[in-house]
């Protein structure tokens, strides 16, 4: 192989390997964008839940005279 040869092989390894890198890094942001939108959602839900196991708690006291 001659010097350009051998240059140009190794540009394109260097380059291949940024691609590569910045590829990954993508792939990488879109899960965590994903993971941080399914967080949102289980907490708003944990929200909901916890919102409506004390409303029927406060419609059973209610129900049965048992509020404070």
């Amino acid at each position: 192989m001659t010097a350009n040869e051998v240059q140009l092989l190794i540009v394109g390894m260097v380059l291949g390997a940024w691609i590569v890198a910045i590829w990954r890094m993508v792939l990488d942001l879109r899960e965590a964008e994903r993971n941080l939108a399914l967080s949102h959602q289980i907490r708003r839900r944990a929200a909901g839940d916890v919102f409506l196991n004390s409303l029927r708690l406060y419609r059973m006291q209610q129900r049965y005279g048992l509020a404070p």
